[in-house]
């Protein structure tokens, strides 16, 4: 695809009601928004009535002409449409409007495009372009080079005269599908080693979920600051709009009382979110299946609240979440008229603001009861010439006391089952 913020300037934006009329309301509304996204302007919108669409144009036949005539009217740089098309529908609406056309998934997946920043997210993103390209190939050579990119290549022009073109560009989509993915595999060993050795080391995860613009990475970072670590550098990128970040950012964050864990942002979800890129984006969302804790931040301010939630939710299935303790935190409370009104139907949950701080040592106290329910408190007896054992204690569980005997260093200190199955060996009931 070429970059779309640098040949699209103003789109109409079309859709079908099916009868869902507070669901239709939503995507619609969330599809404008997607192009906001994208720095697209929406000059106009149209939309019909159907029990379902016309299988060869979408639209049906009068509505179809009332587009035409809007677009030869406002010039639009780009029809969107608000549901996928078919690869026939998308052929037969191209061919009769003369201007450049988008459904809802090529939408997502462009802005996708432009937000990857890493190599894992912009494999991600290329392996989800070609798996929509590929089943409709037929009726689209036109749009190759901006959907999926390129030809046959040099090996497949050397094929034998009766395979087709369409027979080519199949063959080099598959190849690059196929190379995508091997490099995309040795990225996902690398993180899978580091997941493997935090465990080891028993290290616990807070994977923070929901639906996009729901203020995950806001979250974080008010964290992040209440704990001091306000280093720029550790702070996670934050703006006002739909998918801000693709990158799944993990933050260290240390208590006051020296228990440490990890607060891990994840790409935000959308509604009718592609297949494509659900399964593409397997790999960095993982980092959920791993977490020991699921913290769904929820957008309370949004007339559809529910809707969010049960998208979430939806994802979170489909990517075979279970056994993980969820909390639910509704967040921007501070933007109520009156928090007392939030529906807090899902238990555990909270009210959060990053604003107010609301919410957060709720917040905190929760995590911490849920990710160290097993600290153990211990009285060891270290000796002076394993000082450094002292030290670790220091820096990695909570010292209630410390006595310098003439045995050895004394300390009594709450601290994770990890380090003491390490030190126990040390216990002063050992020493007696």
């Amino acid at each position: 695809m070429n970059n779309i913020n640098n040949v699209f300037e103003k789109a109409i934006v079309v859709g079908i009601n099916t009868g869902n009329d507070e669901l239709f309301n939503y995507q619609f509304n969330e599809t404008c928004s997607l192009c906001e996204a994208l720095n697209i302007e929406v000059v106009d919108t149209l939309i019909q009535n159907l029990p379902h669409f016309n299988v060869a144009t979408y639209l049906g036949k009068g509505k179809l002409e009332e587009l035409k005539n809007l677009t030869d009217v406002l010039e639009p740089n780009l029809v969107v449409f608000n549901d996928d098309l078919s690869p026939v529908q998308l052929r037969n609406i191209t061919d009769y409007l003369e201007c450049e056309v988008l459904d809802r998934t090529m939408l997502i997946l462009e802005i996708f495009k432009i937000r990857a920043k890493t190599k894992e997210a912009t494999l991600q993103v290329e392996i989800a372009n070609l798996n929509y390209t590929l089943p409709r190939l037929v009726g689209m050579h036109n749009n190759l080079s901006r959907i999926g990119g390129g030809g046959g290549g040099a090996a497949g022009a050397r094929r034998g005269s009766g395979e087709t073109k369409l027979e080519l560009d199949r063959r080099h989509i598959e190849r690059k599908i196929i190379k995508a993915k091997g490099e995309l595999e040795d990225i996902v060993k690398s993180r899978q080693t580091s997941r493997k050795s935090r465990a080891n080391n028993g290290v616990k995860t807070v994977a923070f979920v929901g639906y996009t613009n729901a203020g995950k990475s806001s979250t974080i970072n008010t964290l992040l600051s209440i704990y001091k670590n306000e280093d720029e550098l550790k702070q996670v990128f934050v703006k006002d709009m739909l998918f801000a970040t693709l990158e799944t950012s993990t933050r260290a964050i240390k208590l006051p009382n020296n228990k440490e864990f990890l607060v891990t942002d994840t790409v935000g979800f959308v509604s009718k979110l592609p297949h494509y890129l659900v399964e593409s984006f397997k790999s960095t969302l993982e980092e959920i299946n791993e977490a020991s804790l699921i913290i769904h931040l929820i957008d309370s301010t949004s007339p559809y609240m529910e809707l969010q939630i049960e998208t979430t939710n939806k994802v979170l299935k489909e990517l075979g979440v279970k056994d993980i303790p969820i909390l639910y935190a509704y967040n921007k409370v501070d933007k109520l008229p009156n928090k007392m009104f939030v529906n807090q139907a899902l238990e555990p949950s909270i009210l959060l603001s990053s604003v107010t701080q609301e919410g957060y040592k709720e917040l905190c106290d929760y995590i911490e009861k849920t990710l160290f329910p097993d600290f153990v408190e211990a009285t060891l007896l270290i000796p002076y010439d394993k000082g450094n054992i002292y030290n670790i204690l220091c820096e990695k569980a909570n010292v209630i006391s410390t006595e310098y005997l003439n045995e050895g260093i004394l300390v009594c200190a709450n601290m994770s089952t990890y380090l003491y199955n390490l030190y126990k060996e040390y216990e002063k009931n050992n020493w007696d």
